[in-house]
């Protein structure tokens, strides 16, 4: 059974990597979707529990903003009529903390914190007992500390490459913009860690390998992973520099 979780700080390149390796090793890839199974379980939509689990920032490049809700229109327009999706095509939804959080809000104020995270738990459960996944952030790393079939990587980089990398991805005309961005959704992610795990994303200790993306090709980071997952008996607390 494969199943490969990818954490670690904000902007390091987990979507990324997290779908090189899921290509190598042609197995399934989840960050969008692990939203809409969340969603389902709870009854809402995905832009409800987006709402709910980060602030919609106010902050950073308008127009990219302005952007963003048009595009998820067009593909609310577009797509099959999903009561959980709201209709939102899965290439147009907003992935997890490490990506744009910009969309459409709902009834996020109807969700329960503690509902939501029981669901995502029991979601990356159901992921990982069907194996052959590789599971990018949401704390799957530390949802998944019990289970030895479980290989768990973090990504770590400097701010510098961090911001150049969210500004590349996401469109930011400026690095102050793309920085604040950064540390809004850290701030998310680190509370989810410590008030449902006790953990901290950051703590290289939680993860079987931790590697440095700073300046690096992702695909060499993607293939160092896939080996050291294939070789993984008798590794732990490796670091890739």
């Amino acid at each position: 059974m494969t199943v490969i979780t990818i954490d670690g700080q904000i902007g390091a390149g987990a979507p990324e990597v997290g779908r090189k390796v899921a290509d190598a090793l042609e197995i399934d890839y989840y960050d969008r979707l692990l939203l809409s199974g969340i969603a389902r379980k709870v009854g809402a939509t995905v832009a409800a529990v987006q709402e709910k689990e980060q602030r919609i920032h106010k902050w950073g490049d308008r127009l990219r903003i302005i952007a963003d809700r048009a595009m998820n229109s067009l593909a609310m327009t577009a797509a099959v009529g999903d009561p959980y999706f709201g209709g939102i095509m899965t290439d147009a939804l907003p992935l997890t903390w490490d990506e744009s959080v910009a969309g459409p809000k709902t009834a996020g104020h109807e969700l329960d914190s503690g509902e939501i995270a029981r669901a995502t738990s029991e979601h990356i459960h159901e992921i990982a007992n069907k194996g052959d996944a590789v599971i990018v952030h949401r704390a799957g790393c530390v949802e998944l500390l019990d289970r030895p079939d479980t290989f768990r990587v973090g990504l770590f980089a400097s701010t510098r490459d961090r911001v150049w990398r969210v500004m590349t991805r996401e469109g930011f005309l400026r690095p102050d913009d793309a920085e604040a961005a950064i540390r809004e959704r850290e701030r998310s992610q680190v509370a989810y860690f410590k008030n449902y795990h006790n953990a901290h994303p950051h703590d290289e200790s939680i993860y079987d390998l931790s590697v440095t993306t700073s300046m690096a090709d992702m695909d060499l980071v993607a293939l160092k992973i896939v080996h050291a997952f294939r070789g993984q008996a008798g590794l732990t607390g490796i670091s890739i520099n």
